[in-house]
């Protein structure tokens, strides 16, 4: 354990130029204080505008608090904030906690019934992200058993996944009248809370992407912009992981305060993927660079499902690669190092759900993740990545290969 703890960083950062901290991140917003270089700041979220990505930072200053935001050039390093910010992914309202729901759901229908349930096969479907196909099943089997609270639970999580709040709602009220289940009332409080607050009722439909947006945060012309990087991307991902795409993907981009109620992600989460992508924006003539990696992170979550079946860490993994994050020279030298210990972790003992790792094993399962990621691309050189997402039975025999190489 002494050795992980080298891997860890902590959300801390100094101005190293003085710096003007405003109540926003243009600089025609207010200036709340100015403090000199030097400062020591904690950075607390990050915004992408108009004028390039700036922070939140929190410093004490004259013995007074001072809160607000700082252009990123102002900072000497936000490599801290940007570690944290992918660990706080697996602490959000990921798919991890909503497909143990389902799956819960599931082995509760078959135990009751004796049999495979349909709800079973509609689930599988919802899983490999078509629940518009799950839906059609559904309806039939709902003509049949109108009383079933599995069917109507599966319906809802189909519905929840099309974006259609309204109709998840009303099927999981229907499935708890049925039959009261906790998994099944959590996911209800996770829409309820969701759909009071987000306020984006706008949609535009792409090749591969729908997004839904504010109107009051996103213009139409910014909003098509964001759905033309969200097509572009899922076609870059598409086109190496080998996503067959036979549902369009959802995206929904809202306020970062609608964001955050919406999903209780922690403040600096930059995005998530629970079935939908979910990001936080603002207003900008343009998508960010940190917005793009953003959506390339989370579209590769998207496309591994429509894939089937994977260990977590191959999904951060390779959506940290295939975003453009790169291990720091201090991480490799530290996994070097574990490598050399043979006290190097096992990927295959990573865990399914990440959500319940502590803060510090997460930073663990990512830089891991990452690094097993990076070895599996080089292994599969030859063969292609694409080739070896096609078969996920196959995959616990290459992932005891990967382990043997990253021993060695």
């Amino acid at each position: 354990m002494p050795v992980w703890i080298a891997l860890f960083a902590v959300t801390a950062s100094t101005l190293q130029i003085e710096s003007a901290v405003r109540s926003g991140c243009d600089p025609s917003e207010t200036t709340i204080a100015t403090l000199p270089a030097n400062t020591p700041v904690e950075v607390r979220s990050a915004l992408s505008g108009g004028s390039g990505t700036c922070y939140k930072i929190v410093a004490t200053h004259n013995g007074r608090e001072i809160a607000g935001y700082v252009p990123a050039k102002a900072l000497a390093s936000t490599d801290s904030f940007d570690q944290a910010r992918r660990e706080a992914r697996s602490f959000g309202a990921t798919t991890a906690a909503v497909n143990e729901q389902a799956k819960s759901i599931v082995r509760q229908a078959t135990a009751k019934s004796g049999r495979e349930h349909p709800a079973a096969k509609a689930w599988a479907l919802v899983e490999a992200n078509q629940p518009a196909e799950a839906l059609r099943l559904l309806e039939n089997d709902l003509l049949r058993y109108p009383v079933d609270p599995y069917l109507h639970a599966v319906a809802g999580i189909a519905y929840y996944r099309m974006d259609n709040l309204d109709r998840a709602i009303l099927h999981w009220k229907e499935s708890i009248a049925i039959e009261a289940n906790p998994s099944i009332e959590a996911m209800l409080k996770r829409a309820q809370r969701e759909k009071t607050a987000d306020k984006g009722s706008e949609r535009m439909v792409g090749n591969r992407v729908v997004l839904r947006y504010e109107r009051s945060t996103l213009s139409e012309p910014f909003a098509q912009a964001m759905l033309q990087v969200l097509d572009e991307e899922y076609t870059r991902v598409s086109y190496q992981l080998g996503c067959r795409a036979s549902e369009k993907v959802t995206a929904v981009a809202t306020s970062r305060q609608s964001y955050f109620a919406a999903t209780q992600a922690a403040e600096w989460s930059g995005g998530l993927y629970d079935g939908r992508i979910h990001v936080p924006v603002a207003e900008s003539r343009q998508v960010s660079a940190d917005t793009r990696r953003t959506f390339a992170h989370e579209l590769v979550h998207a496309c591994l499902h429509e894939l089937g079946q994977w260990p977590s860490w191959l999904h951060e993994g390779l959506a940290q690669k295939f975003s453009g994050e790169s291990m720091s020279s201090a991480h490799r030298a530290a996994v070097d190092e574990l490598r050399k210990q043979k006290a190097l972790p096992k990927l295959s003992q990573l865990g399914q759900n990440w959500s319940r790792l502590s803060s510090r094993h997460a930073e663990v399962a990512y830089t891991l993740a990452l690094y097993g990621a990076e070895k599996l691309i080089e292994l599969k050189a030859s063969t292609g990545l694409g080739n070896v997402l096609r078969n996920p039975a196959a995959f616990p025999a290459i992932e005891a290969e990967l382990d043997r190489a990253l021993a060695q």
